[in-house]
């Protein structure tokens, strides 16, 4: 975790999170973050499609 934070390209958002919930039980976390994952994977699908 210590490489991305030092990671110019690593986005401000990201950092802040992973500061944040490194003091989560790390199990919470995971599982969060993959629900997390899917919910903003279906949004930018949702900003990328259109209908015909």
């Amino acid at each position: 975790m210590a490489d991305l934070l030092l990671d110019p390209a690593v986005s401000f958002a990201l950092k802040d999170v992973l500061r944040t919930w490194e003091v989560r039980d790390p199990v919470d976390a995971a599982r969060d973050a993959r629900l997390l994952a899917e919910v903003l994977e279906r949004r930018a699908d949702e900003a990328v499609s259109w209908t015909v």
